[in-house]
Formats: C-alpha cells, structure tokens, sequence
C-alpha cells in the first residue's frame, strides 16, 4: 500500500492568533485542517484531503497531518527514498531532506537538529511541521479550542516589494544563513552555545546603542546611572525596552510591534514599528560575516571594545593586569563599526532580545525562542564584563524585570512584514514577601562574610558560610589566588565543600528565598558557589544576590546564578565595594526584596 507521508506537529504549540483568521488571508496562501474532518480549506475553498478519506488524528498528544496534501496545496512536492527511509520534500529553489528516527534533518544541505525525530506509526511517516513550514516561509497555528492546524503564506510580493522608510540611523541587515553559537574549541565558552545552522530574513537595525536622549525624548525619563546623552541608555528592564519600542512606533505613525497584558508580551510580526532583535539577528548582525570569537578578530585591545579587560582573553591565566579598564560606560560611536556598519556590538552595554534564555530549539528559520520562561536573554556584554562575556556566542541571562547599569537597548525593523505572532509569558514568580530566609555565602578575604554577618544581624534569617573543601593556596589576594581561581572558573570547575547544609543542622526545603553572597570574580561566581548551586534543587525558590566587589560591580554572576537555577527567580540585589558596609542601604535592600517589614 502506498504510504501516505504526515507532518508532526507538537499539540502543545500555542500561538495567539487564530486558525479562522489566517485562513481569511485573502491576499495570500491559507490552508486548515481540523482534527478528525477528513476535508480541508485551501484559500476558502473545501475540498478533500486525499482519495482514502485522511484526516488529522491526535495520537500520543501529537497532531499528525498529511504531509502530501498539506506540501503540494503549498506548492511544492514530495518524494519518499525506501531504501534510506528519506523523505525529500522541495518548493521552489529550496529541499528539506529528513531521516526516520533521526533528530538530524537539512535543509539546503545544512544540517539542522529537530525537537522531535520524524518516525513511523501505523505505517505512516511523520514528520515535523513546523521546521518544514518556516523553512519554506510559511507560518503554522494551532487553536487548541476548534483543534485546527492552519498553514498560512502572504503573498510573494511582499518579499519583493520596496524596504520601508527608515529613519537615517538604521542600517539594512540582507538576512541569510550563519552558523549560531560557537565551536566546541573557542577559549572560554559555555555549554550553552551549541553551534549549529540558522537563517534570518532581511532586517534593519540601529547603528548605535539606544542613547539617553532618544530615550528621554520619548519616555520622558532617564534612568540611566552614567549620565550623558551621546551615552547609551541603560538600568532599564526588559519591559522598558518593550514599552520604549511601542511608544517610539506610535510617536513616528507607526504600527507598535508589541501588546502587553501583565507580564504577557504579545509580538506582531507584521507590524512595521520598531521591536528587539531576536537572539539570532543579534548574533548574525555582531558576526557579520565572521567565525571568530569578537567580530574584530580572537583578541580584544584596549582600543576595540570597551569592557573589563584587565586580565585579557585566552591567555596563561597568570591573574597579572594585562590591559585597561574605562569602568564607565562610552559614547555609542566609540570604536570602530563592524563590516556591517555596527557600533559597540562587543562591550559598553549588554542588550536586551527578545528570546526567553534556555537550550536553543531545533528552529533553523528566523527561530524566537519559547514562549515561556524565567530568565531573558542579553546580548553583546557590558562595559563590566570580561572579555569572555563580549564574545558573539556568548549568551547572558537576566530576569526580565530587573534593570541594570550594564544592560540597554538595541532597535531594529521588519524590512518586510512577517506573518503571524508570537507570545512571550514571563514564568517567574518571585515571592512578595519571604515566608523564610537562608543567607548562604562564600567569602575569601573577609569582605563578603563582614557583609553577610551584618544583613544577618539586621534581617535575623539563618546564615550558612560556604567553604572550600580544599583551601585556596593562599588566603589574601595575590598572583597566586588570582591564578588558581581564574584558571577554576575558565574550567568551570565545581569543587568539593568543607560542609553542606546538612552538616549545619540545615535543609534547603525549609528555605523559599536565598540570600546569595559572594566575592566578584572575573565578572562571575566564584567556583564554591556554583558547587553550592549544583548541589541542591532551587526549582520555586526566590534568589536575591549580594556581593563585594573592587569595580566590576555585578558583572554576569547573576547570569552564571540564573543559568545555575534556569527554575528560580531572582530580584534585584545589592552590591558593595569591598568593606563598604551601609547599614540604612542593607536596610532598605532588605525591606524592597521582601525580607523585612
């Protein structure tokens, strides 16, 4: 019997608009198929699915479609290869090429990794919808309530048609293909960067870093801790950024690219306002062109990027001072453009994006990342972050409704409109008010541990000193710390404690928010610390840092916190230089997060 070819598609896809509007395109291609009905609607016309009386069936909480009548209604064409178990499907210029029971599936013959590997039931292949849909440029919908899967495409003219009118600063990005994320041998990277095979559409982004006066001028505010209004703004959240964007639309006659309702942000992809680049345009506009670590080559100077960049990247890991540090941040010009004509996409501000952070999806077209999550990604590091953090690759994550000094904001546009939208729904739910309270902290030299002794006097939570199972060679700052340390965190090592809370009588169950302490290290927690993180489950539970410092401020051991516990929530914390102990500011901390009255 002939094998009729089905798509998968996740029952768990939710996307807010709905089958009966897409299948109303008058001006394109719309294609829905409900649950059961062996018909479908192609353009507003019925008709049926094949000769045999097909129709979508739900099995193991996964919707399967004809793959057949759903490709050749789009355009295009398939073909089945027994012998390899390959299924070939084309349209136009394009070929997708996927394998039974293998996540690896090609587009174009660049292997791409699938969330679900295509396999057979009862007979039938299946395989998944929505890597074949995006990579044909087509958008795909799911109403759970009618049980409707709607495959819709505009009309082609709109791929050809005119750019729109742009203002002078932003510059046009042609979209194509990159590899996304970094090679397994890049120094300093993080497991998080997998790399693999992305495509973006044509987009245009600003030239610069958002700047305090364009910020002012239509918010009517400024937050930003180093004033100056050539300075990027910045100590904004990811909320702001979203705000700013739909206001900056409205003020220029434009249509706003985003609808918020709680911490529910809703993205319309055909709107031509102004918007966050998603994690992948950031990087394929930072990279422009290149493979290496920094768009300027494996190195940063001094004179490329403004960052903390006083012990170097990729190099013996000694801990002597090697380069400079501004610690402030520069004017949006400062350095040199990338090819693309890109200021400061390495260092001076991290930008925000619209992508929630977690493992990347099998998404290899213009992907946006889940739709839910705890922690937002931000892109390109700041100007107190360590050469290590300003990589193209690197992927920072920060909770999406905290401001920081070191993080602003990057516009782009659509160069043509997109069809459909997305949802991002904030998950974390950080508590209003402690129930109960643990300060959990390592400390080195003495500062961090004077700071926690002091929130522990005036808060009265439990206190648990974090320890090194195996000392530090040595026990006040030198040469020698500063290299067995650094040499720790570019391994990423989790070392043995001297004791864990059981030890103390303790049990992290007890516990709904941490106080977390710690010395800035590099711009990231100290090796104690990620083993105190690993050891226990902080799934629910609220994080609130604290750290000492000598002028890196937080850097990103609040993202190295948050990767940590991708399942916690994490309020604003407190940091200090060294000794500098306020008891009226430890206070006032303490009672914003929730810990005092």
């Amino acid at each position: 019997m002939k094998k009729i070819f089905m798509l998968l598609l996740s029952s768990i896809l939710c996307l807010s608009c709905s089958a009966a509007c897409a299948a109303e395109n008058d001006d394109g291609f719309a294609l829905s198929l409900q649950i059961g009905n062996p018909k479908m609607t192609v353009n507003g016309t019925e008709k049926n699915i094949d000769e045999n009386g097909t129709a979508p069936v739900i099995i193991n909480s996964r919707t399967l479609l004809p793959v057949r009548a759903v490709v050749e209604e789009m355009g295009g064409a398939v073909t089945w290869e027994a012998d390899t178990r390959t299924a070939a499907l084309t349209y136009g210029d394009d070929e997708i090429r996927l394998t039974i029971d293998n996540t690896t599936a090609y587009l174009n013959g660049e292997p791409s990794t699938l969330e679900a590997a295509p396999t057979i039931i009862n007979d039938r292949t299946m395989l998944p919808i929505r890597f074949i849909a995006e990579s044909f440029k087509f958008d795909v919908e799911w109403d759970g309530e009618t049980q409707t899967v709607t495959v819709t495409k505009g009309d082609d003219i709109m791929a050809t048609a005119e750019p729109v009118q742009v203002s002078d600063n932003l510059i046009l990005i042609e979209g194509g293909t990159f590899k996304m994320g970094s090679p397994e041998g890049e120094a300093e990277r993080d497991a998080d960067e997998v790399m693999h095979s992305v495509t973006v559409d044509s987009f245009y982004m600003d030239e610069k870093e958002l700047t305090q006066s364009e910020y002012q001028s239509v918010m009517g505010s400024n937050p930003s801790e180093n004033s100056g209004d050539n300075l990027p703004v910045e100590n904004v959240t990811w909320y702001d950024a979203i705000e700013y964007c739909n206001k900056r639309s409205q003020v220029e006659g434009l249509t706003p690219c985003y609808t918020v309702s709680g911490d529910t942000v809703t993205w319309n992809k055909s709107a031509n306002g102004y918007r966050l680049p998603t994690e992948a345009e950031w990087e394929y506009a930072a990279r422009a062109n290149t493979d290496t670590p920094f768009n300027f080559g494996s190195y940063v100077e001094d004179t490329q990027a403004n960052c903390y960049n006083a012990y170097g990247y990729n190099n013996d890991a000694s801990g002597s001072w090697v380069n400079g540090y501004v610690e402030h941040t520069l004017a949006v010009d400062s350095y040199d453009a990338n090819s693309y004509g890109l200021y400061n996409m390495h260092g001076n501000v991290g930008e925000w994006v619209w992508d929630w952070y977690g493992a990347y999806s099998g998404d290899a077209v213009n992907p946006t990342g889940a739709e839910e999550g705890h922690y937002k990604v931000v892109r390109g590091g700041g100007w107190n972050d360590f050469p290590k953090h300003i990589r193209s690759a690197y992927r920072s994550a920060y909770p999406a409704d905290a401001p920081l000094y070191s993080i602003g904001i990057r516009v782009v546009r659509n160069a043509a409109a997109g069809n459909g939208s997305v949802k991002s729904v904030n998950d974390a739910k950080p508590n209003e008010k402690a129930k109960k309270t643990l300060i959990a902290y390592f400390s080195q030299t003495g500062n961090t541990d004077g700071l926690a002794k002091i929130i522990g006097e005036i808060s009265g939570a439990d206190i648990f000193r974090i320890e090194r199972a195996t000392p530090y060679s040595a026990t006040s700052n030198s040469l020698i710390l500063y290299a067995e340390a650094l040499n720790e965190q570019r391994e990423n090592a989790i070392p043995d404690l001297k004791a864990y809370l059981e030890d103390a009588g303790l049990n992290i169950d007890d516990y709904d928010t941490i106080l977390l302490g710690y010395c800035n290290w590099w711009a990231s927690i100290p090796a104690p610390v990620r083993s105190f993180l690993t050891h226990y489950d902080m799934s629910g539970k609220t994080i609130i840092p604290f750290c000492s410092m000598g002028g890196g401020r937080f850097g990103q051991t609040i993202s190295a916190v948050a990767k940590l516990c991708p399942d916690s929530a994490i309020k604003e914390g407190l940091d200090v230089t060294y000794s500098s102990y306020d008891r009226d500011e430890i206070t006032a901390w303490l009672k914003a997060s929730g810990i005092m009255e």
